[in-house]
């Protein structure tokens, strides 16, 4: 796909950092390539799971095109992007420079209906928008996220093609992301679609989604896909090893549960992932045991704590079941998890029962939370259904 090119672009790119992006060698080694030869497509789609660094991505592209360097013709080839030393990149780190916008999903401003969208919110959600945008200059694995936030507003994809109309190329190049481009309902699909077919100069869009079949196919057509793959399990614990000062176990608990996530992985890190398997095996011997009056207290516990608390309890179960149902089918190639006597008991205690069912209902409890069902109905009817999946009277034979 033809990109913006100029003759000061052609030195630049000669040493592209990309700092928070963790384990995307390839694809950080594209987009080297295409900053170094100066020729960049009008827009990427970076597709690939939550956590896997897409928006890192995105963010340390942007960044090096917005560094004075860049466009600098006296920077040569060993300039290093970004140089983290101009105002540009003062205010690209910052995710304030005049020249990037970032779109995610936003909800409605309760009051206003004109396209100057910012000035219509409350001050409570400005400061909530402004907090988020703040998170992830912090972390660029932080998702964009606000209360309410359901899809990409056509307002603001209509604020973008006014802006580019009123405005010339001036030999800097401008950047807009979009974050979760799936969000974007076909209303304001259709408006960046027309963006997309008459791309203004010097303007490069940088669209990021974990949902590619939920995107309109003339966007994906008219972009430059780059996929960025889940992270492997060892590969997760020997970055926590090495960037966080992780000890091995934990690294490898973590690693284990954030499934192929960086982003989950650090929370799992400081969530001490030892104690979170303990609490998910003691809900399991509350269940095993069957008494009404301690799985009540049980139901009330997780529905009066922090919802992310009972969200990792989940991921936790449906993870141990996953060891326990690996153990029973094959002890030889797992041997390694014989290492934890309560699972081999477990596996014994349970032998023969519909795991892959158990697992299901723990993951559609997952499902149920993040929807906003009741955390007690969640827990009630996760309890039940694990109760006569794995621990009732099997039926007589014959």
């Amino acid at each position: 796909m033809a990109g913006v090119r100029n003759d000061k672009q052609d030195a630049a790119g000669g040493g592209v950092r990309f700092p928070h992006l963790v384990a995307q060698e390839r694809a950080a080694d594209v987009l080297r390539r295409a900053l170094r030869s100066g020729r960049l497509p009008h827009a990427y789609l970076f597709l690939g799971p939550e956590g896997a660094g897409k928006e890192a991505a995105a963010i340390g592209l942007a960044r090096a095109l917005l560094c004075d360097k860049y466009r600098d013709a006296d920077a040569g080839g060993e300039a290093v992007l970004p140089c983290e030393e101009c105002p540009g990149c003062a205010q690209s780190r910052r995710l304030t420079h005049p020249n990037l916008r970032i779109l995610f999903p936003l909800p409605k401003p309760k009051e206003g209906g004109g396209e100057e969208i910012r000035e219509e919110y409350s001050t409570a959600q400005q400061k909530r928008i402004d907090e988020v945008l703040a998170a992830k200059e912090q972390d660029p694995y932080t998702p964009l996220s606000v209360p309410g936030g359901q899809e990409i507003l056509v307002e603001h994809i209509r604020a973008l093609r006014r802006e580019f109309r009123l405005t010339s190329f001036s030999g800097e190049w401008r950047v807009v992301l979009i974050s979760q481009a799936d969000r974007l309902r076909l209303q304001a699909a259709n408006a960046f679609l027309k963006l997309l077919e008459e791309p203004p100069k010097g303007v490069l869009f940088l669209l990021t989604s974990s949902r590619e079949s939920r995107l309109l196919p003339t966007i994906v057509s008219r972009c430059q896909t780059l996929r960025f793959p889940a992270l492997s399990t060892e590969r997760i614990a020997e970055e926590l090893q090495a960037r966080l000062d992780a000890d091995r176990g934990t690294a490898e608990l973590a690693a284990r549960l954030a499934r192929g996530s960086w982003r989950a992985a650090t929370e799992w890190v400081r969530a001490d992932p030892a104690a979170e398997i303990e609490r998910a095996v003691e809900v399991l011997r509350i269940l095993v045991k069957g008494d009404p009056g301690e799985m009540d207290v049980e139901v009330d516990r997780l529905a009066s704590g922090p919802g992310e608390a009972f969200a990792r309890l989940l991921v936790v179960l449906a993870d141990w079941l996953r060891d326990v149902m690996r153990y029973e089918a094959d002890p030889e190639r797992y041997a390694h998890l014989g290492r934890s006597q309560v699972l081999v008991k477990f596996a014994r205690h349970c032998a023969g029962r519909p795991f892959e069912q158990a697992i299901e209902a723990v993951d559609d409890a997952r499902l149920d939370l993040e929807r906003r069902v009741q955390p007690a109905l969640v827990a009630h009817q996760l309890f039940f259904h694990l109760r006569r999946l794995l621990f009732a009277p099997m039926p007589a034979v014959g």
